[in-house]
């Protein structure tokens, strides 16, 4: 497909994924009913440019990078909860794996104890059939799974920024190193802020528990 064949595919199939969007929403908050410490929790449908982007992207040998991109991009719905304290976190997870049944997890983290960046748990979910809107089987190469993420306030406030400003630099200039360092300052501030406050909390609780 061209980029034009793939963009009026996905504009054909945007109203059921935006109808998916909602139901599994709403699905979400259910789960997570009762939950304390959650800041939010929000689906998103992709957008129509990011889906066209992704879709035509090749190896570096010049092949597609997928076989069949309608089905395979898993995050043409994705969903997000971010939390309060790193503590919140298996909870969350327990609930969700219980009420959708992960397929794939992967906790994504750093790789060593002198390394601070990207820190998040995502999830690959099957789209039940009970989910499925109406219309959704009249569309041949719809996606059968979408993802999940969960994280931390600090955490989320880090890997927005970073996003864009590590990996999204304009021409694919090379950072230098004092960017580069200044960064990974940012990073071990919000990883250093995100364990404090998750222990400052559990000591205001257990002080509570007592008086």
């Amino acid at each position: 497909m061209s980029n034009g064949d793939f963009g009026a595919a996905y504009d054909a199939r945007e109203p059921l994924l935006e109808a998916l969007r909602a139901t599994l929403e709403l699905k979400a908050n259910s789960a997570l009913e009762g939950v304390r410490h959650i800041d939010r929790l929000v689906f998103r449908v992709k957008e129509r440019d990011s889906f066209v982007k992704k879709a035509t992207k090749v190896n570096d040998d010049g092949t597609p990078k997928y076989a069949n991109p309608m089905v395979e991009l898993e995050d043409q719905v994705a969903g997000r909860v971010i939390t309060f304290f790193r503590d919140d976190i298996p909870i969350v997870r327990e609930r969700l794996e219980a009420w959708f049944g992960a397929v794939e997890h992967e906790v994504k983290e750093p790789a060593g104890p002198k390394e601070f960046d990207y820190e998040s748990d995502h999830y690959v979910f099957v789209i039940s059939e009970h989910d499925k809107p109406a219309g959704w089987s009249g569309i041949g190469d719809m996606p059968t799974t979408f993802e999940f993420q969960v994280r931390t306030l600090f955490m989320h406030a880090w890997a927005e920024p970073q996003h864009d400003l590590g990996y999204k630099t304009p021409g694919g200039v090379e950072l230098d190193s004092e960017t580069r360092r200044e960064l990974a300052w940012v990073a071990a501030s919000a990883w250093g802020a995100d364990r404090t406050l998750n222990q400052v909390a559990l000591r205001l609780n257990a002080f509570n528990e007592v008086h």
